[in-house]
């Protein structure tokens, strides 16, 4: 008898998911709990697991499409009921790796971040699965593969893989064991797309017709990460009427204090960034000026205060950009705002956030500092009323109140917010007070 799998909630106001890959072909068998299909939100990425133990008969929904919550997207049969499951496809029986003898497969490690340096993890044995069938004598070399089959690849590689259009069956990996690397994806989608050798029949570009530049465009498929990105800035631009306010601090108290606890938190194995400093001062500014800490419910239009602080910290990953959030944000010390903050950035790097490491947000921080630039406009993240765009930390030239100019280690800070939710006035006094915090910090450590 058949058995249906449905799309199942993957974070709070997620009504649907795209399929990004299916991790088993029709006609295989799985196991309860083996990971048969990969699903993307606007939340996060995750690798559903089977609910049964069988056949997957159907795959109901298509690489790429998007479907509704609680549809439909595979049937199950029965192990034993093998006129419930399809013969499989010779493709698929080709595909079918034999298992070498040795150890269980680890898990993908990921990938490094732009924002956060990941911490160095020793490598362990993985065993190497090789294709039943014979490869031709030009193709690649058999790719090494995980415990159901797959190719071995951290997902920022998978999901660049599919940005790009590349087959990851065909990239060589240069990772331990043959894991295939970001930078693995990368290169051979250089290699293939590489223009060939000009030829004299070739106009000059100031020449071409317009069927002439098509040839030498490239169209990527909106897919995945990039269209999930996508669609919330949609949202964004079409849900809030977005204003922007910029102001600095000087932040030079705020280094010496980093600089004094950094050693003491490094003894107690935790990195300490200045961003635990930034939240706690975040907080802070909200508990004063509520209306930065609230949502708006357009269709009971109500305004939707939230009496607790959980921020969100915006991670830009290779793949692109990913939302998870630091729950309980007042009630934690700095150095468990740090753990926090680490452990997020971690499981955004290994592609392993779970729905629940991003959901509950209330208003999120975008620390774009280490890019460059003095300020920006950060895009909100609907539903929340607001962001706060955090910029380099530089040393400039300041006049003091004697006239004298010194140099302080200043910090520009950069909040957009939208005006049907916060006034002018409210959202200029709460980075005040988020300023303040910042230039005296001593003064959140006495909550602490």
């Amino acid at each position: 008898m058949a058995r249906e799998f449905r799309l199942p909630e993957l974070a709070e106001s997620v009504v649907e998911g795209e399929i990004v890959r299916w991790l088993v072909a029709e006609g295989d068998h799985v196991e309860q709990d083996q990971p048969v299909v990969e699903v993307m939100t606007d939340k996060v990425t995750v690798e559903l697991p089977s609910p049964y133990a069988g056949v997957l008969q159907k795959q109901l929904v298509a690489e790429g499409a998007v479907v509704p919550v609680h549809e439909p997207i595979a049937l199950f049969a029965d192990a034993g009921d093998a006129a419930a499951a399809p013969e499989p496809s010779l493709q698929a029986a080709e595909e079918r790796s034999i298992v070498e003898p040795g150890g269980a497969v680890e898990e993908d490690d990921g990938a490094s971040l732009s924002l956060f340096t990941p911490s160095p993890e020793a490598e362990t044995g993985v065993t190497v699965q090789v294709r039943a069938a014979p490869a031709p004598a030009a193709a690649a070399p058999p790719a090494a593969r995980g415990p159901y089959g797959r190719v071995l690849a951290v997902p920022a590689a998978r999901r660049l893989a599919r940005e790009l259009a590349v087959d990851i069956e065909q990239v060589a990996g240069s990772g331990p064991n043959g894991r295939i690397r970001v930078d693995d994806v990368r290169a051979h989608a250089q290699a293939a797309s590489a223009p060939s050798a000009p030829t004299a029949s070739r106009p000059p570009a100031r020449y071409l017709t317009p069927e002439g530049y098509a040839e030498l465009e490239e169209r990527i498929p909106l897919r995945g990460m990039r269209r999930a990105i996508s669609n919330q800035m949609l949202a964004s631009h079409l849900q809030t009427v977005r204003t922007l306010h910029v102001d600095e601090a000087d932040v030079s108290a705020l280094v010496a204090l980093r600089k004094r606890l950094k050693p003491i938190a490094e003894a107690r194995g935790v990195k300490l960034s200045y961003l635990p400093f930034i939240m706690k001062a975040v907080a802070a500014g909200l508990e004063a000026f509520p209306q930065l800490n609230a949502s708006l419910d357009e269709e009971k239009g109500e305004i939707v205060r939230k009496h607790y602080v959980n921020l969100g910290m915006a991670v830009a990953t290779e793949a692109g950009l990913t939302v998870p959030v630091v729950k309980d944000v007042p009630g934690r010390t700095i150095l468990e705002l740090a753990e926090e903050v680490n452990r997020l950035a971690a499981a955004a790097r290994d592609g392993k956030l779970t729905p629940d490491d991003v959901r509950g947000g209330t208003f999120s921080i975008t620390n774009i500092g280490s890019l460059g630039g003095l300020f920006s406009f950060p895009i909100i993240n609907v539903p929340e009323a607001a962001i706060l765009g955090v910029h380099s930390i530089k040393r400039r030239p300041v006049v003091l109140d004697d006239d004298s100019i010194v140099a302080r280690d200043m910090l520009y800070l950069s909040l957009s917010f939208d005006h049907r939710l916060v006034d002018g006035a409210e959202g200029a006094l709460f980075t005040g007070r988020v300023i303040e915090l910042l230039e005296t910090p001593e003064a959140m450590m006495l909550d602490l």
